[in-house]
This record gives structure tokens, C-alpha cells and sequence, in this order.
């Protein structure tokens, strides 16, 4: 879906897919029309500052005028022409003012779970805001102050900007990450390449493109967007797009999964692996089923799920991870 929105955007031959190295076989099989170099294969994980300035190093080298779209591939949108309509205006804005533009989508309710965004003064009469600053995943009375503010957006996490721009922006606020990348830009087509890249990645930090250049920014472009968006990011977004039954529950598995009975329960979220789960008189639960463990917790509730994760990492029990 998200490789058919961008080919409304740009032409095969401009469309890039940056992912794990394990991965990039898959990819080829799965985005036949995307030109196999095109490809980018990180050679281990360290997160979306390195893996955008690797990108933008790439990419920079075939065009230093280029500007970048960065499109997450587990995002739902819609309707498509919206999106399509809205993203090019940003990108207009980007190319124009030689600016970093973030999309930004007024709060629809409370989300302790996303970024936010402050803007600051009126909107432009090219639709856009100036940026005031980056919120972090707030806490929950926070995201509710935010979601009644004006000023304040998601961050859907799509991130347009000149890759020159982002280069410059990574040397000047993530030196660590950024260190390596002038000589990845050196080796590229050269018999060094492969050796550049794995010191490269090697050397950085494992860090996000938040973290490390967005929250210490204080001249961007926000630019506002009204399409549906939902980046999938927790157990309650995913329970609203999946199909509910007549008493709202959702229930997930594969095809020879477990088995459901439900008594006096609804609202409920049921992933189930090989068991027969049977609830009698709950509602709004999350209930996990698998070989290893299983997870129950009210499904308003999720974001906590992190804090079993770490308690999980403390206590050595890396077998459930």
C-alpha cells in the first residue's frame, strides 16, 4: 500500500526502500518494479537517524538537489488522493524554502503513544505553521492538554526535507552519526563501498532521527494534514481495523488458530495462536495467546505493555522477547 501511494508520487527509478539486510531479498520479490538498486540494505539495526542519513547519503549522490519524502511502511491512510494532494504541497514548501517539513495531524483524541508537535503563530498562506518544538511520547494528562490546544499536532512521522539539508542538519546536531557518512558518500560505486557502509553503521549510535536531530530543531515547517492516518502502533489501534462482532469483540489468529467462546463479554481484543480461550463477563480486554505466554490487560491500557518488556529484559527472561 504504501509503495502504491509513493508511485502516485514519484517514478520507480526515485523510489527508495531502506531496510534490514535479512530483509532485502524479500523486499526485491515482494517490489519487483522498484530498481534492485534502489534497495538499501543496512547491515545491522541502529535506528532511523542513521538509516535516513544513509538513505539521504545515497541518494544525495545522484541528485544533490534531491528532496526526500520518508514514507513508513506500516502506516494506514486514507483517502489516497488526499494524501497525495497534501504530501506534494509539503514537498512544494520543502523544495521552496529549502526547509525541513514534518506532517502534522490535529489530535483526534488523547494518544500518550505519539510524538506531538507545538507550532507557534497563525497559519501561513501556503497552509503552513512554523515549528515551535518536539514533544516525546507525553504522559496521559499531557496528551489530553495537547489534544485541546491548537497548537499542538501528531507527529505522523513523515519527514520531508532537501537530503543535503538532512546532512548538514545530522553534522551539526549527531556528529557520532553522522561521522562515517562523508566517506559512505566517497565509496559509493567504488570496491570500498561494502567495507564504508559496515564501519559506517558499525561506529554510530543506535538512535532516532527524533532523538538525535528533530526535538533539538527550532526552525522547521509543519505543515497540517486532514486524511485518515493511523500508524498501527498499539494493540487499541489495531483492535479499531479489524473486523468486530454483533458485541464488539475482535478476534485475531491464523488459520488453524485457537478456538473463541465468549460469555457476557464484548469489547474485547483476542489474538489467539492454538488454544481455546473462553471469557465469561469481561469487556475491554486484551488477551494475547501464544505457546510461550499470554498476555491479558485491558486494551485502554497498552502502552504499559513496554514496561512487562523491560521488566521481562531486567529479569534475564529473554526466551519471552
Amino acid at each position: 500500500m504504501t509503495l502504491a501511494r509513493a508511485g502516485k508520487l514519484a517514478p520507480s527509478s526515485h523510489i527508495f526502500i531502506s531496510t534490514s539486510a535479512k530483509y532485502a531479498s524479500l523486499i526485491r520479490k515482494e517490489a519487483p518494479e522498484i530498481p534492485s538498486e534502489n534497495i538499501i540494505s543496512e547491515p545491522m539495526r541502529r535506528d532511523t537517524a542513521l538509516a535516513m542519513g544513509f538513505a539521504a547519503t545515497i541518494i544525495y549522490k545522484q541528485d544533490p538537489l534531491a528532496v526526500i519524502l520518508n514514507c513508513p511502511s506500516d502506516h494506514l491512510i486514507k483517502p489516497e488522493s488526499i494524501y497525495i494532494s497534501e504530501i506534494k504541497k509539503a514537498a512544494t514548501i520543502a523544495y521552496e524554502k529549502q526547509k525541513y517539513v514534518v506532517v502534522g495531524k490535529k489530535p483526534e483524541y488523547a494518544h500518550p503513544g505519539y510524538g506531538h508537535i507545538k507550532v507557534k503563530g497563525e497559519k501561513r498562506s501556503d497552509g503552513s505553521f512554523l515549528g515551535d518544538k518536539y514533544i516525546e511520547k507525553p504522559l496521559l494528562d499531557k496528551a489530553q492538554e495537547y489534544a485541546q490546544n491548537r497548537n499542538y499536532f501528531w507527529n505522523v512521522g513523515q519527514y520531508i526535507w532537501p537530503a543535503k539539508l538532512l546532512l548538514d542538519l545530522l553534522k551539526k546536531h549527531a556528529p557520532k552519526t553522522y561521522s562515517q557518512l562523508p566517506k559512505v558518500l566517497a565509496s559509493l560505486g567504488t570496491d570500498g563501498e561494502r567495507q564504508a557502509i559496515q564501519l559506517s553503521f558499525q561506529m554510530a549510535p543506535t538512535v532516532s532521527i527524533d532523538y538525535a536531530v528533530s526535538e533539538k530543531l527550532k526552525d522547521f515547517i509543519l505543515f497540517p494534514i486532514s486524511f485518515e492516518w493511523s500508524d498501527i502502533g498499539d494493540w487499541s489501534e489495531i483492535k479499531d481495523h479489524l473486523p468486530h462482532d454483533s458485541l464488539g469483540n475482535v478476534i485475531y489468529g491464523n488459520k488453524n488458530g485457537g478456538e473463541y467462546i465468549g460469555v457476557n463479554s464484548k469489547n474485547n481484543l483476542l489474538v489467539l495462536e492454538k488454544q481455546l480461550v473462553a471469557t465469561v463477563g469481561i469487556e475491554n480486554l486484551l488477551i494475547v495467546d501464544t505457546p510461550e505466554a499470554i498476555l491479558i490487560c485491558n486494551v485502554l491500557d497498552d502502552q504499559a505493555v513496554k514496561q512487562v518488556h523491560q521488566i521481562l529484559k531486567e529479569q534475564k527472561l529473554l526466551k519471552y522477547l
